[in-house]
């Protein structure tokens, strides 16, 4: 896969803080893109996706070894990657689950409307007037599917869970409007 990610959407998709990547990148274990904005490659993901499920910190020079060790199994399509006597890591699998994510989230996404006549150009949910930042807002601010539900009923659950992933990867950017200011 060819596909290059922000930070803010692999964060998002791997359910990780952006600031984890982040730091990363500092500490240059991810080796940042280009100047302006950092990319990061499908075989990042799988590292990233492969270190919140270790769930273990790891010495910045060991992590530089594992993300070049499973870029590297990434690239080559091997299967599984030994590390030690223990410690096998499933990289076809954490490939082939991220990159089912992906897909699924891609096409969710393109299903959305953006049309400058409707919310000044918010990205909404088709057929409406509801935007996708509205929802995805209301759920990480806590309100509970229930509620959210009983008010938007034509919203699929794959509608719910997608709008989480893309305001995080998505974050609205600027000022914020007067009325949220004030309010």
């Amino acid at each position: 896969m060819s596909k290059i990610f922000t930070p803010n959407e692999a964060a998002a998709l791997i359910e990780i803080s952006p600031k984890r990547i982040y730091k990363e990148i500092e500490h240059r274990i991810i080796p940042a893109g280009t100047p302006n904005r950092d990319r990061l490659s499908f075989g990042t993901l799988v590292y990233l996706r492969a270190l919140k499920e270790i769930n273990f910190d790891f010495s910045v020079s060991y992590r530089i070894h594992l993300h070049e060790a499973l870029q590297t199994a990434w690239e080559q399509q091997v299967s599984t990657l030994e590390f030690g006597k223990f410690f096998t890591l499933k990289v076809s699998e954490i490939g082939q689950e991220l990159q089912l994510l992906i897909d699924r989230f891609e096409a969710w996404k393109s299903g959305l409307v953006t049309n400058p006549n409707i919310l000044g150009g918010e990205v909404v949910f088709p057929g409406s007037r509801l935007s996708v930042q509205r929802i995805g807002g209301c759920l990480a601010r806590g309100e509970t599917l229930e509620v959210l539900r009983e008010d938007y009923p034509y919203l699929t659950d794959e509608d719910f869970d997608f709008a989480q992933i893309y305001v995080k990867a998505y974050p609205i950017q600027g000022r914020p409007k007067l009325d949220e200011v004030y309010n």
